[in-house]
């Protein structure tokens, strides 16, 4: 293909929760690409499928047939989307459920739209393999449960994320998360990442904020 053919365009797959793909799943990527005849199918580091390089006008047609929603991410009451190691599930370092949590968090329905993509990434150890402490927000087990930070950031002004809270049981971590990513919403101007918001704003304000 050409660089005048190559079309900048991509689109995700909806239903792809943390990089787990069922039969069921593979098989209708399968049948999508064969259809369209889609140029590429990249895994991105998210742990999400896209279609690459379609014409505009085919582009249009895969995202009705995908019924994926209008506008970006972060003008929708949800996450942008979840990242989760195996866990204990599927690997043998794994202390905790990472899946079932992602799906929660995935699930939450928020006060309102997010001021910007939000990037969680769950973490079933302390080897931390979905990189939690930079994500906006990030979960790491630990012994005594689950590690939650927020404001984390890996783009090109990185940041570690605050620790906000330990010692989480799953659904305490998901109580939390819900709390503070309302906390963020109403607070943050609009298009604010966590990262920046949280060097205006100081972690021990925002603990006063979201910890009853």
């Amino acid at each position: 293909m050409s660089t005048q053919e190559n079309h900048k365009t991509f689109c995700p797959m909806p239903g792809i929760n943390a990089g787990t793909l069922t039969l069921a799943d593979l098989e209708r990527i399968t049948d999508i690409v064969r259809r369209h005849n889609i140029p590429m199918v990249k895994v991105t580091g998210a742990q999400r499928f896209y279609f690459q390089g379609l014409a505009p006008e085919k582009l249009a047609e895969l995202k009705k047939e995908l019924n994926l929603p209008d506008g970006l991410p972060h003008t929708r009451n949800r996450v942008h989307y979840v990242q989760a190691c195996p866990g204990s599930q599927w690997c043998r370092y794994g202390t905790r459920d990472t899946l079932a949590v992602a799906r929660a968090i995935g699930e939450l329905v928020l006060e309102g739209p997010l001021p910007y993509k939000v990037k969680v990434g769950i973490s079933g150890c302390r080897m931390c393999c979905c990189e939690s402490w930079m994500r906006d927000v990030g979960l790491a087990a630990e012994k005594k449960g689950w590690r939650f930070t927020f404001g984390g950031n890996a783009a090109g002004r990185p940041r570690i994320g605050d620790l906000v809270a330990e010692g989480l049981n799953d659904d305490e971590a998901v109580a939390l998360i819900e709390r503070t990513l309302n906390f963020y919403l109403k607070t943050a101007k609009y298009k604010t990442r966590s990262a920046r918001f949280m060097e205006r704003f100081s972690i021990e304000e925002l603990k006063k904020q979201v910890l009853g």
